[in-house]
């Protein structure tokens, strides 16, 4: 029970990092149009959030490393409470282009630091149990953190303080934590080719769940104000990706640990296409028909992450993981960069539907690319599936250890020049 406690320190202080994540995703894009930033300059902004965690999925071992990963969330938990209180005193595009791209390489760091903590330290017969928690508790707290901001003022100073104070908070628990501190890791290996040998659908499913994910969380509140919702309108539909996640990506993972993982990803990639169009020739809709849709959307969107990853986990030998795991996050981060840019100039041409024609365009074409494959190669054998686990809603992480050591890298040359060749699928 001690030991349960402990770990319970890491998870919270995530959780209330991911409260904060979830309430300025939704409040950056709203307090600039208040204060009359363009369509154009807010989308810089929340691409300079995106850039920022992928500079964090990069970097940010480096530091870790270097000090432990202790003093390493301390620091990063400081930079994003200084960062977040500068904003409310500059409410100014360049400056929170700077601010923002801090922000988002300290809440990723912060997510790495605890992710890797947890995976380091746990023993393998409860380690499930335990970053199933973990996920949950991230997940959960991204949707009250947008709910927070259906309760509280837009262009008032209150949104920075409760940001600032919860990355505050998360400092609490982890300097009084008495979880092992595990060794520091050695670099990160990015390895795009080798990955996508071992899974083209695992690979390019991360770029397009980041593209979807991360663009619907930064410009799905410019697409909200654009149509004319109110700021607790637009912060109750960002709630409600969060809950649709929750309520499909387990069924969804169900399904896929019985079949060919490839189905229930085409099969998720289409449905986004069909929500998108729904979404885009609804029109003028309820908002409760908009929170459902929202939702759905949501769900099946960050499913597409869950089941891509598992697919690739299934294809991946024991030596390969960390590499896996590595290029696989940052892939992902390159497409929550890039999506936000592209979906920014789609409404810029073609006003409000411009973000729903994105979509659907990206989900289409990976829904093309995964039946392609499945008509180039064969499922695996049962016995190559791992369960399914549930991860969260992006932005997130990859749930294996993003860090790569030195004698791994040896034994896992070792272990591929004793593997017979096998064709891992697609």
């Amino acid at each position: 029970m001690r030991a349960w406690l402990y770990i319970a320190t890491v998870i919270v202080a995530t959780a209330l990092t991911a409260a904060g994540n979830g309430m300025m995703a939704t409040f950056v894009p709203i307090r600039l149009d208040l204060a009359g930033s363009s369509q154009d300059a807010v989308g810089v902004v929340v691409t300079a959030y995106a850039v920022g965690m992928l500079l964090g999925c990069i970097f940010s071992g480096h530091l870790i490393r270097a000090v432990g990963h202790i003093r390493a969330f301390t620091a990063f938990a400081a930079i994003g409470t200084i960062a977040t209180l500068l904003m409310s005193g500059w409410v100014t595009v360049p400056m929170w282009l700077v601010l923002r791209l801090a922000g988002g390489f300290c809440t990723t760091a912060m997510f790495i630091t605890a992710q890797s903590w947890l995976n380091e330290v746990c023993e393998t017969d409860y380690r499930g149990r335990v970053m199933s928690m973990f996920y949950l508790g991230y997940t959960v707290s991204l949707g009250l953190g947008a709910l927070i901001m259906s309760r509280v003022a837009a262009d008032t100073a209150t949104p920075f303080l409760i940001h600032a104070g919860l990355y505050a908070a998360s400092v609490i628990p982890i300097a009084l934590t008495r979880l092992q501190t595990p060794p520091a890791p050695e670099r990160i290996a990015v390895r795009l080719r080798e990955v996508y040998r071992i899974s083209p659908v695992g690979l390019v499913g991360a770029y397009a769940s980041g593209s979807l994910g991360m663009t619907m969380m930064g410009v799905g509140p410019m697409y909200g104000t654009a149509i004319g919702l109110s700021a607790q309108d637009i912060a109750l539909t960002m709630a409600a990706l969060q809950v649709g996640n929750l309520a499909i990506q387990w069924p969804l993972g169900w399904l896929s640990d019985r079949t060919d993982r490839r189905y229930v990803i085409v099969g998720a990639a289409f449905c986004v296409v069909v929500v998108s169009f729904a979404i885009l020739v609804a029109g003028d809709a309820t908002l409760l028909l908009l929170v459902f849709l929202f939702g759905l959307w949501g769900g099946l969107a960050e499913s597409i992450y869950a089941v891509s990853t598992a697919h690739a986990n299934d294809r991946t030998r024991t030596g390969d993981y960390v590499v896996v795991s590595s290029t696989v996050l940052v892939v992902w981060a390159t497409g929550s960069t890039v999506g936000p840019m592209l979906a920014t100039g789609a409404i810029r041409l073609l006003g409000p539907a411009g973000i729903w024609i994105f979509f659907i365009a990206v989900s289409g074409l990976f829904a093309a690319f995964v039946a392609w494959r499945l008509l180039r190669r064969a499922g695996p054998r049962e016995a190559q599936q791992e369960p399914f686990h549930a991860v969260p809603a992006s932005p997130q992480i990859p749930e294996w250890n993003p860090y790569w050591h030195e004698e791994d890298e040896a034994e896992a040359a070792g272990d591929r020049r004793q593997a017979p060749e096998r064709d891992t699928g697609g």
